[in-house]
């Protein structure tokens, strides 16, 4: 099972347990457990930016939500700086409707069963990090009151974009705000998607595996500037993709 140990805002528990429980649950978040063919149970926890600091109880649940075991783990406070961006009016103007707003809801409210990924994850581009996971956004120095959900990644236009794991596409569209998208289901609670795509090359409900090119790097959407913005979900949340990735 889980040791006890602390972990900043934003990052990913992987929860353990040897014997067969179907939940675990922390800071009243509710994360599904699955078989792993190493042996064991295991789950993602993720911690959001918005999360409080402090310790919590960690509880590994049965099917009738039976506690088995219990763990404690302390969120650390963390300190993410301020970020402006500078856009064209035009740019700062754009806006997702409601069906963009579904689809996304839907993608990142799925969990499926099969695991497709291994650690470790590649990076989707080589390129250098221009604004990191957690920032809080600024758009013409005015306060969004939004935080930045993932990474971007500096990149020339046509720049092949990499999946980072092996999984299938469940978004391949263009979006008003993100630009052109791919969104890929890796199983188990992990899911990434790639944004502001100047052209995609993928079909919806094709399995990819690590490292296939499944776009290339555009300024669409959102974007005032050839750059791949992509995120990692876990089990919704979006989680520093740092963590899981070296860049």
């Amino acid at each position: 099972m889980v040791k006890p140990g602390s972990i900043s805002l934003g990052q990913t528990v992987r929860l353990r347990c040897e014997i067969p429980a179907a939940t675990a649950r922390m800071n009243g978040r509710t994360v599904r457990l699955f078989k792993q063919e190493s042996g064991g149970w295991q789950g993602l926890m993720p911690v959001a930016v918005a999360d409080t600091p402090g310790i919590y109880p960690v509880e590994f649940l049965a099917e009738d939500g039976t506690a088995l075991a219990a763990a404690s783990l302390a969120i650390r406070k963390t300190i993410f700086p301020s970020q402006n961006v500078t856009l064209a009016p035009q740019i700062e103007a754009l806006h997702s409707t409601t069906e963009e707003m579904q689809t996304l809801t839907t993608f990142r409210d799925s969990v499926s069963d099969v695991k497709y990924w291994q650690d470790p994850l590649v990076a989707p581009l080589p390129g250098c990090v221009i604004s990191p996971f957690g920032v809080k956004r600024l758009y013409n120095g005015k306060a969004t009151g939004e935080f930045h959900m993932g990474i971007d990644q500096r990149g020339a236009e046509g720049t092949p974009i990499l999946a980072v794991a092996a999984g299938v596409v469940k978004i391949v569209q263009p979006f008003n705000v993100l630009g052109g998208t791919v969104a890929i289901d890796h199983g188990q609670g992990l899911e990434t998607m790639y944004l502001h795509m100047s052209k995609l090359n993928v079909e919806l409900g094709a399995h990819v595996n690590k490292s296939d090119v499944i776009g290339y790097v555009g300024a669409t959407g959102r974007a005032n500037g050839p750059h791949l913005h992509w995120v990692v979900y876990v089990n919704g949340v979006p989680v520093n993709p740092q963590q899981w990735v070296s860049l």
